[in-house]
């Protein structure tokens, strides 16, 4: 066992730590039960020694790191401490931050239908947040102190910083990751199949990219700065553009997603056709659109554009990158695409590459569908090309944002045009 003293005030703490153990070891610590991990909290004046039983985990993320990793991390985080109740991390929010705790407990939940549901407990020598320091993204659960709790607190670009110059500490995220996908699954098979199936996908590690062809797809919200919206309704849209993309990508493994502010960039390696991707995001995406925008009010509605390309992609620990990546924001950013959704009744328009057109679009079933892509022209920078997209109308343009203070350019959109 390994352990770290620290004082606050004049409490002095001392922490003890599981140090790392093989691979067959861990296999058969997971599959034989969880054992106690030793706490000491308190002076030796006030307070005795304190057992508190873990969840099972294969090995803690501060008993996996050496010496000179933990002093390397150390040196880059700042301490923080959070009173019993206290929401240290908030679903919904940007992913700017991970924690390793030293002291008490954490509950990592989610807003399930207006309900809480607990997905597992953190404690002694856990990372916590990691999925925001590997893709940056919104937060996909809340983390709830269930006492007091000790952390080590490390802004994101901090510790991706750490994790690239100490490349072993990745590993060790990584196989977290898949430990914590193997043993948090199982403990909800008594829940319904959906739940059980987004526990999983949330926690499916990504393979890395080495130049494959991928799907790239690339979502923004249309005015998403717009001065009638507050930052609470951006985050409505953020919140809910975030749960439309993963309900329509859900059950697709090793995908890549990274948050751009007013959107989303999500890579699909090549194992999963872009067919089936198309199909998911144009039948997922005006639907849940139409009913996000039926629920809020105006200034928390909006219109979506959604740009998809075919190409070669890496990852390095930051993200992902590739020539596929540049000409997919090239051709959200079409002005002809940009001014078509504008004049329209639209809710949600699509762009494709020519590739995509040529190989998905005009190998599809329905004529019709066929046909109700056009042609658009894409001169962005240095990108010349000629792309094909796609409108969906609502019933109603429930995405109209009013605009107090020059509301008169924007009553022609309510105005049923002639065809």
């Amino acid at each position: 066992m390994n352990g770290l003293t620290f004082s606050i005030g004049r409490l002095t703490f001392r922490c003890a730590f599981e140090v790392a153990r093989p691979a067959a070891d861990r296999q058969r610590r997971r599959t034989g039960g969880p054992g106690p991990v030793a706490v000491s909290v308190g002076s030796a004046e006030s307070r005795g020694e304190m057992l508190r039983e873990q969840q099972p985990a294969p090995v803690t993320f501060w008993g996996a790191l050496d010496p000179t990793e933990r002093e390397a991390l150390r040196s880059v985080a700042s301490w923080g401490t959070f009173a019993a109740g206290a929401r240290i991390m908030q679903e919904g929010d940007r992913a700017d931050h991970v924690m390793v705790i030293l002291g008490g407990r954490a509950k990592i939940c989610v807003n399930q239908t207006g309900r809480e549901r607990v997905l597992a407990v953190r404690g002694l020598g856990q990372l916590v947040g990691e999925r925001g320091a590997l893709q940056v993204s919104v937060r996909s659960a809340t983390v709830v102190a269930l006492e007091m709790v000790w952390a080590l607190v490390v802004e994101t670009k901090d510790f991706a910083a750490f994790i690239t110059a100490h490349p072993r500490v990745l590993a060790i995220v990584q196989e977290q990751c898949e430990d914590r996908g193997t043993w948090r699954t199982s403990d909800f098979l008594a829940e319904p199949d959906q739940t059980r199936q987004t526990i999983a996908t949330s926690q499916l590690g990504r393979q890395p990219l080495n130049g494959e062809n991928c799907t790239v797809c690339l979502s923004d919200v249309v005015e998403f700065g717009a001065r009638a919206r507050t930052d609470l309704d951006r985050l409505v849209i953020r919140k809910a553009l975030s749960a439309m993309t993963e309900t329509a990508l859900r059950g697709i493994p090793g995908v890549w997603s990274e948050d751009r502010g007013d959107g989303l960039l999500a890579v699909i390696p090549p194992v999963v056709s872009t067919g089936l991707v198309l199909q998911r995001l144009l039948e997922e995406l005006p639907t849940a659109l139409e009913a996000h925008n039926r629920a809020h009010r105006a200034s928390a509605r909006f219109q979506l554009r959604l740009a998809v390309n075919v190409g070669p992609v890496v990852s390095d620990i930051i993200g992902v990158s590739g020539e596929a990546i540049i000409v997919v924001a090239r051709l959200i950013e079409a002005q002809g695409f940009k001014t078509a959704i504008a004049r329209s009744m639209a809710g949600f328009g699509v762009i494709v590459s020519p590739f995509v057109y040529e190989t998905v679009i005009r190998h599809g079933a329905d004529p019709s569908d066929v046909a109700s892509f056009s042609p658009v022209s894409v001169e962005v920078k240095e990108s010349r090309t000629t792309a094909w997209m796609k409108l969906f109308d609502q019933l109603s343009p429930f995405w109209v944002i009013p605009h107090p203070a020059d509301a008169a350019p924007h009553l022609e959109l309510l105005i049923p045009r002639s065809t």
